[in-house]
């Protein structure tokens, strides 16, 4: 469902979105407050909400009339203030991007926020991180092993979906190498395959999108 509380918006929303052949658009709402009514009629998976970053009182009172539903929210252009990041996150709030996301990277968040994954784009993400202590994993638990830099720009590559061969373009190196990466990767995060990998990563806080 989206919800946008000019019509324009939604309209562009909607266009921008209409050509994705993994979503469905059920419906449209001015608020949270009229989507939470239409939540039992439409059943989305997930609520994409746009632009809702002009309160100077940050996202949490938005949030209040979606706060006792289920399903989950990604903010597009978003603004919070940074003491309310955690908190924003551990109610119906899943995904916080920017407001020049692309169609792409908005269709990612929708995809892993129904997966149970958190989703935030990189300036928050490094608001989470002085906000909140990095969790701590006990020793001698899978995953233990720390990602490297690199690691961690192929991850975030593969939670797009992307294939090794448009990474390996991207970070200009062999698609060979990005196999290998790959391969530590999933061996690191005890994952079996690559979107066990993502969600793995998404738990932990190594993932941002």
């Amino acid at each position: 469902m989206i919800v946008a509380g000019q019509p324009f918006a939604r309209l562009g929303l909607r266009t921008l979105l209409a050509e994705r052949d993994d979503l469905t658009i059920v419906g449209e709402a001015s608020s949270l407050e009229e989507a939470s009514r239409r939540l039992g009629e439409l059943a989305p998976d997930v609520v994409l909400a746009a632009p809702l970053g002009d309160s100077p009182d940050g996202l949490m009172p938005a949030t209040e009339a979606a706060a006792s539903d289920s399903t989950p929210i990604v903010f597009l252009g978003g603004d919070p203030i940074p003491a309310e990041v955690a908190q924003l996150l551990q109610g119906p709030v899943r995904g916080l991007l920017s407001a020049d996301a692309t169609a792409d990277e908005i269709g990612a968040a929708l995809s892993a926020v129904t997966q149970g994954m958190l989703v935030v784009e990189p300036r928050i993400g490094r608001m989470l991180a002085t906000t909140v202590p990095a969790p701590q994993v006990p020793a001698g638990s899978p995953g233990e092993e720390q990602l490297t830099d690199r690691e961690h720009e192929v991850l975030q590559l593969v939670a797009l979906g992307l294939p090794n061969k448009t990474i390996a373009a991207r970070l200009k190196i062999s698609e060979h190498t990005v196999k290998f990466h790959v391969g530590s990767i999933l061996a690191k995060l005890d994952a079996a395959s690559r979107t066990e990998a993502v969600t793995r990563a998404a738990r932990r806080g190594l993932l941002t999108l």
